[in-house]
């Protein structure tokens, strides 16, 4: 059976109402991994599981009841009523599970979207950092220790590109610092190396030369703190 000829087959699939030899067809197309069928099928169970939230739900009347065991006749009826209606309270579990797991899937992706646009918004801002002639670059470490740059910009913020950072436990965070030439470090961002240790943060804190004589990163809890809690394990002088 060709892909056109099933797709009028899913939402029937989706209710547990299809024709056992149809529902076979679709079955092995979905044991090959069949990414059409596998995304027709998503679409159909939460259509159908946004039905049932439409529809009101009713009562049935004694007499409703009577009239459906009625048909037939005798006991074998009514228990083949009472699978009908098990049946259908499965059929209506398996929608509903697929619902919740079809909202996840939508808020991870939000949560994406959310996390690239993130990132967006920081590459503009160090590439203006970057491209102004007011911007100041600062060279640390050696190849083989942690290293980078740091550029600062008096009205813009600062970039600061790293490599070869330690690896942090889950709990842990970089956070970065102002070093004032008198008073206390001021907290400039937190961020998180990726597998490599490399690591590039924007922070927006304009850093003014005269004031500022050092940036510094320190291990903190991953929430950050407002005073460095650990002694710093980078200083980057200014000057």
């Amino acid at each position: 059976m060709t892909h056109p000829e099933m797709n009028e087959l899913y939402e029937l699939y989706a209710l547990g109402t299809l024709e056992p030899e149809l529902a076979a067809e679709i079955e092995r197309h979905l044991a090959d991994q069949c990414e059409y069928c596998w995304g027709r099928l998503q679409e159909a169970t939460v259509l159908a599981a946004a039905m049932a939230g439409i529809a009101e739900p009713k009562t049935p009347s004694k007499s409703l009841r009577q009239r459906v065991l009625a048909i037939g006749g005798g006991t074998q009826r009514s228990r083949g009523w009472l699978f009908a209606v098990v049946g259908l309270s499965a059929a209506c579990a398996v929608l509903l599970a697929f619902s919740i797991w079809s909202g996840g899937q939508v808020h991870a992706l939000e949560d994406r979207m959310n996390g690239l646009t993130r990132e967006r918004n920081e590459l503009r801002s160090a590439l203006e950092i970057l491209s102004r002639s007011d911007t100041r670059t600062v060279q640390f470490g050696r190849a083989d220790t942690p290293h980078g740059r740091v550029f600062v910009n008096r009205n813009r913020g600062l970039v600061f590109v790293g490599s070869q950072l330690p690896a942090l436990a889950t709990d842990r965070t970089y956070e970065l610092w102002l070093v004032p030439t008198s008073g206390a470090p001021r907290p400039a961002g937190l961020f998180q190396p990726n597998a490599r240790g490399d690591s590039v943060n924007v922070s927006p804190v304009p850093v003014n030369p005269a004031e500022i004589a050092a940036v510094a990163v320190s291990v903190e809890p991953r929430q950050g703190s407002s005073a460095p809690t650990t002694k710093p394990f980078l200083v980057v002088p200014l000057g």
